[in-house]
């Protein structure tokens, strides 16, 4: 079970999506991920996520085209990561 950090985070990054306008994506969290993902709440294609790598660093994975996590190099706070995800990986994200 994730800790109450990584709860409060992954409650804090479902309205900074819909704020940018992805109010498709939803946010899940499960041991020590933050998921992105899309379509209905609890089943959906997974588009991303943040590993909890320190107290409060995470690292972003994508999801590969066939689903599987795909290790990228960044790492950072969850909000500096969601900062990049849509900026550099926005059509990651787009509805499909």
């Amino acid at each position: 079970m994730a800790d109450e950090y990584l709860q409060t985070t992954g409650q804090s990054v479902e309205p900074m999506l819909h704020e940018q306008g992805l109010g498709h994506l939803h946010v899940r969290v499960y041991g020590k991920h933050i998921i992105i993902y899309s379509g209905e709440r609890g089943d959906g294609e997974n588009r991303a996520r943040l590993t909890q790598v320190a107290s409060q660093h995470f690292r972003l994975d994508m999801a590969g085209h066939r689903g599987r996590w795909e290790q990228t190099p960044f790492f950072g706070t969850w909000p500096e990561l969601l900062t990049q995800l849509v900026r550099d990986f926005g059509f990651t994200l787009i509805p499909w």
